[in-house]
């Protein structure tokens, strides 16, 4: 048994004579490729535009914030880069005779570690960019120098902490396995094996930290609400505005992280009460991830003023070239 099929393919012949076909679920790779290389492409432009124009992410955001946005949403685009690796591309079943009959136990092992360290890092920098997002509102101007220096130190100390405990995966045994109905025979996803009876550690460590940090973002997002409201109030009473496009916008990219964070969870205890109806949702798990890292790099591109000031700026040269 394993996290997720439920049977390893290794040297059985059914699989090592297995004969590729077309199948939706390639459609579904193939139409999750397209909008990922059009993501990947948006956080690219947005790295380019911090590494570039540094003076104008100063003057329409805080450096740190947007930093440590990127820092989070390139390793989601890691992630979602690894799922297409183990999970989306062997359910297409194109690679299961070969995973059947050579095992490449190294590359299988390597790719599980890779996707759940990124798994792990991507969760810890999502929930740090929510915490910073909570401290600079409750933060009075001379403690925010103060947070922006603790964060830029421990971020990424958290990130590489957590690819370390994708380690674990290298001693386990790795292999490609059967997914249940209503996949179709063939479809496999790799990932590390275990006994029917015994769960290993790193796996209840995976699911506590996992599902922790999961809490500990919810907890955060209240937090910031409760400002947010206090602040409303107060500028209510005072007849003053007070958050300006780039506030909303923030805002609006912690609202949209939340869905995607939360229906993983949901899906792991579905698993646990009920693995059928778990693998009749298992897609729902991808598309979640693709959310988190498509949904919030492009909305947070096309609607914060910085860009759009930039894409104007692109327009106006385009315009005068003609």
């Amino acid at each position: 048994m394993s996290v997720y099929g439920f049977r390893a393919v290794d040297n059985l012949y059914e699989y090592t004579s297995y004969t590729y076909s077309f199948n939706f679920l390639t459609a579904f790779a193939l139409l999750t490729g397209v909008y990922t290389i059009f993501s990947f492409y948006i956080t690219i432009r947005m790295c380019i535009f911090y590494l570039n124009r540094r003076e104008a992410v100063k003057n329409g955001l805080r450096a740190d914030v947007f930093r440590l946005f990127l820092m989070m949403q390139v390793w989601n685009a890691f992630h979602v880069f690894l799922d297409f690796l183990i999970v989306r591309i062997p359910l297409t079943s194109i690679f299961t005779a070969y995973c059947a009959q050579s095992k490449p136990e190294v590359l299988l092992k390597t790719l599980t570690m890779l996707f759940t360290g990124f798994a792990y890092a991507s969760h810890i920098l999502t929930l740090m960019f929510c915490l910073q997002r909570v401290l600079l509102i409750y933060a009075t101007e001379y403690q925010k120098e103060t947070i922006s220096k603790v964060l830029d130190v421990l971020c990424p100390l958290l990130a590489l902490l957590a690819h370390c405990l994708g380690i674990p995966h290298v001693l386990t045994k790795n292999s490609c396995f059967q997914m249940a109905s209503p996949f179709p025979f063939g479809a496999v996803v790799i990932t590390s094996s275990r006994d029917r009876h015994d769960v290993p550690i790193y796996t209840i460590i995976y699911l506590i930290c996992i599902h922790l940090m999961i809490l500990l973002i919810l907890a955060t997002t209240c937090l910031m609400f409760a400002k947010l409201n206090q602040k409303r109030r107060m500028s209510s009473e005072l007849n003053t505005k007070y958050n300006s496009t780039a506030e909303k916008t923030l805002t609006a990219t912690m609202v949209l992280i939340l869905l995607p964070i939360v229906m993983p969870a949901i899906l792991s205890f579905a698993a646990i009460l009920n693995y059928t109806f778990y693998s009749h949702l298992f897609l729902l798990r991808s598309l979640c991830l693709d959310a988190r890292a498509h949904v919030v790099s492009i909305y947070f591109y096309y609607t914060h003023p910085i860009f759009k000031s930039k894409r104007s700026e692109s327009k106006v040269v385009g315009s005068n070239g003609l």
